[in-house]
């Protein structure tokens, strides 16, 4: 026979003791709970007290800091720092685009140049027609 694990809800704080780990299911959150580092035993051995502080020590070990949850509303809601983001951003981009712009323009004048070679708009070489001679 399996011997019993302690389990606990890192949302509520709900604990239980289960053999098999697919039967941890916290009764108010519906979520699976997470098993302790523990034995029963050892956990029977604690004092209500002690439980409490265990299991509380686990649940803030767990989730993430307490400054963190407090300003998870100020960050969602916080926005100059989205302006201020979002600002960078743009130039981050103008300046890109910048450069693509010149690409763009190099590329076109590139193109012409050749169009006009094939065509015999323009001689190939531009020192062939200053060979010394003057016209």
């Amino acid at each position: 026979m399996r011997e019993l694990s302690v389990y606990y809800c890192t949302r509520c704080g709900y604990y239980g003791y289960y053999q098999l780990e697919r039967n941890a299911v916290c009764p108010k959150c519906k979520v699976n709970m997470i098993s302790l580092s523990m034995n029963y035993q050892a956990f029977m051995d604690l004092s209500c007290e002690e439980r409490d502080e265990l299991l509380s020590s686990h649940i803030i070990a767990s989730s993430s800091p307490y400054v963190k949850r407090l300003l998870t509303p100020h960050k969602v809601n916080n926005n100059r720092e989205i302006i201020a983001r979002m600002g960078d951003r743009i130039t981050e981009l103008e300046i890109e685009n910048e450069k693509l712009n010149k690409t763009i323009e190099w590329m076109h004048q590139t193109i012409w140049e050749l169009v006009r070679k094939n065509k015999g708009l323009i001689p190939y070489d531009k020192d062939e027609s200053s060979d010394g001679i003057d016209p």
